[in-house]
């Protein structure tokens, strides 16, 4: 299910993003704002959301025994070689529990080729901010902190209409 909460004015080249509507989203002053939060990588490097101010986040929550959650992660890989240079940002966090989070999340990783970094939540703290009753979980967040839409369960990351919905994102000052 992916819910769209609006997009706002048009700003850098659509020309490299072909799936862009160019249409400013009217609401857009109506997202709701995401409070800071922050999250580590097993090895204990940091995500803060306001260090990546004026960049689009894509935000998935995700758990090592979740089929379907790994099956996204190679999306996401996707996502970024087309639209790093655009100002998106992938934040994939994992919810196993504490004991087994870091190793889990480090085991993912070793077995795929994935060009972003793996954080876990093992005490929930941002999955709470995010209130996650399932997993896969997705967010998208604009350029100014707020939530542009979101995806509970399954979706296709890849697909045209999550491509114009994120390059509209990336279209927006």
């Amino acid at each position: 299910m992916l819910a769209v909460i609006g997009i706002v004015v048009i700003s850098q080249n659509p020309a490299r993003l072909p799936h862009a509507s160019l249409e400013p989203d009217p609401l857009a002053s109506d997202r709701p704002t995401v409070d800071d939060f922050a999250v580590q990588t097993p090895g204990g490097e940091t995500f803060r959301l306001s260090a990546n101010a004026g960049k689009v986040v894509l935000v998935s929550f995700w758990s090592s025994e979740c089929s379907t959650c790994l099956l996204e992660l190679p999306a996401f890989s996707e996502l970024l070689k087309r639209y790093s240079s655009d100002g998106l940002e992938i934040l994939s966090i994992n919810l196993d529990p504490p004991e087994t989070a870091a190793k889990t999340t480090t085991e993912v990783w070793s077995r795929g080729k994935f060009d972003f970094k793996p954080y876990v939540d093992p005490t929930r703290v941002v999955a709470k901010t995010f209130k996650i009753e399932t997993v896969p979980s997705g967010f998208v967040i604009d350029r100014r902190g707020r939530i542009a839409f979101n995806s509970y369960g399954a979706n296709d990351w890849l697909a045209p209409e999550t491509a114009r919905l994120l390059e509209d994102l990336l279209l927006e000052e």
